[in-house]
């Protein structure tokens, strides 16, 4: 029995065993206790899909919808770029950072994607990308499929619910090594903590978009391959006739049912399905019992074929 091949959905394409290579990413430390010294955590993570030339993805964590923005992530070939804001005050040289990173990838020729973009789209505003993009629209991926059904067998170290609250225990310990000396290394290893949990998550966020825009894309590459695709059945009659005139009966039957089994002979005139109905029955009735039979089991694939699509 023929298979018939469909797309695969967006939690079969997270159970592929090339994403698991990402996870190993997991288990190792980002950001230890020397990064909190700094104000900025960047790191490049190389993605086990590639997104199509021409395709960028920005996805920001930030803490609730009138919050702060604590992270921005860009999806770019099969790189995810973070940068991480580490010191809530520093948001200013934050903004530069990122701003310079996007300012070396953009095109005007670019897809450029966001998730929920009327969350998002103020952030980006804030943050100064707009300003960059101009005209240049961003689409939104909560349109193609939804993140939260993807990835789900790898470990996120934070939900997203939880983001504000892991946000704001940084805050308040990093006000607190002010004015706790004493406390320093303590106070820099839960910081270190935190602040690593809220960067994975914020690149497995990414690269859960990345994986919609990538579906989003083979997607389209159906839509224009089915405009575009080519009829064989009329090839099929005249090959059917061809091989009816060689004395090719069994063959000729199997070209016949072709045609009639094509969604083109179906709005055909009566006058042509009859034609073609009388050359399948004069085919059939030359054939011995052997042909017959080995004729009838593939007509029978055939038909089913037909059914399935």
């Amino acid at each position: 029995m023929p298979q018939r091949t469909r797309r695969k959905n967006l939690l079969e394409i997270s159970s592929q065993p090339e994403l698991w290579i990402f996870s190993n990413l997991l288990a190792e430390k980002w950001i230890s206790e020397k990064d909190i010294e700094n104000p900025i955590f960047e790191r490049r993570v190389t993605m086990p899909i590639s997104l199509p030339s021409g395709t960028a993805i920005f996805k920001i964590e930030s803490d609730g919808t009138q919050g702060d923005i604590i992270s921005f992530s860009i999806a770019h070939s099969s790189e995810i770029r973070l940068f991480q804001l580490l010191e809530p005050a520093q948001v200013s040289k934050f903004k530069q950072i990122v701003l310079s990173s996007v300012d070396t990838i953009y095109n005007e020729n670019f897809d450029f994607f966001s998730y929920l973009q009327p969350y998002y789209l103020p952030k980006l505003r804030d943050i100064g990308v707009m300003e960059i993009l101009g005209d240049t629209p961003i689409q939104d991926l909560s349109n193609y499929g939804v993140k939260s059904r993807i990835l789900l067998r790898i470990s996120d170290p934070v939900q997203g619910y939880e983001v504000p609250q892991f946000w704001r225990v940084n805050k308040s310990l990093e006000a607190l090594s002010r004015n706790d000396t004493r406390n320093n290394k303590r106070i820099s290893y839960l910081r270190s903590a935190i602040c690593d949990r809220l960067a994975k998550h914020a690149v497995i966020e990414s690269l859960r978009c990345a994986i919609i825009a990538l579906k989003h894309y083979a997607d389209l590459l159906d839509s224009m391959t089915s405009e575009s695709k080519i009829e064989y059945s009329d090839e099929y009659l005249e090959l059917a006739d061809g091989l009816y005139q060689l004395g090719e009966f069994q063959d000729s039957a199997v070209f016949y049912s072709k045609c009639l089994s094509h969604s083109n002979y179906e709005n055909r005139e009566e006058e042509v399905r009859n034609k073609i109905l009388a050359a399948l029955k004069s085919s059939i009735e030359q054939l011995e019992p052997q042909e017959f039979l080995e004729y009838a089991l593939f007509a029978a694939r055939v038909a089913r074929g037909h059914e399935e699509k």
